[in-house]
């Protein structure tokens, strides 16, 4: 009986044991996460949907392959060795020892996508070098595009929204702060993914 009682309660206490440790390696992660954050070299500031944005001049991302390791992927973006920061999805999140602007680039067949933090909530995005645009009037759409290093992807009339694409070499910093202070435009932000659902 007494063995009996000695078990249960080693039961009841061990998932509480657990559970305190748990709290501390994440408590421990996130602090670990939060100085990481402070050492990352921050580039232009970025008007978001919601939020501002820093870009992070030596994150990147890159898409995973079919049964590829985030190690993997990072090398075939050309920056093997490099530390690996997060996983969004299939994006690998990693920094470089190199800093460059924010423009999506190719290595061979890879695209290497530029990252910003969100500075209420310190959460990693990657800019994907689309822009959502609402133009005061639809029918300027394709002006605003004009000279500006963007093309056309998509109008959605009855939304009043056009998508475009940065073309290569072009400062996404630069484009989305030039369109928000385009006076034919009414609202302009880069497509920056924070969150990806995973199915489960």
């Amino acid at each position: 009986m007494k063995i009996t009682i000695v078990a249960l309660g080693l039961l009841l206490i061990a998932p509480a044991g657990f559970a305190q440790r748990y709290r501390e390696a994440a408590t421990g992660g996130a602090s670990e996460r939060t100085a990481m954050l402070k050492t990352l070299e921050r580039g232009k500031a970025m008007k978001g949907n919601r939020d501002q944005y820093r870009h992070l001049t030596q994150v990147f991302a890159v898409a995973l392959a079919n049964s590829e390791t985030p190690e993997q992927a990072i090398a075939r973006a050309g920056d093997a060795g490099a530390q690996l920061v997060e996983t969004k999805g299939r994006l690998v999140l990693y920094r470089s020892s190199s800093t460059r602007p924010a423009y999506v680039q190719s290595a061979g067949r890879t695209s290497v996508f530029p990252t910003v933090v969100n500075a209420r909530t310190g959460t990693l995005g990657v800019l994907t070098g689309e822009l959502i645009v609402k133009p005061r009037n639809m029918e300027d759409a394709d002006a605003i595009a004009s000279g500006r290093g963007i093309e056309k992807i998509k109008a959605y009339p009855q939304l009043q929204a056009v998508f475009y694409r940065v073309k290569a070499g072009v400062d996404i910093a630069d484009i989305a702060a030039a369109l928000q202070a385009d006076p034919r435009v009414e609202s302009a932000y880069p497509e920056i993914v924070e969150r990806v659902r995973v199915p489960k």
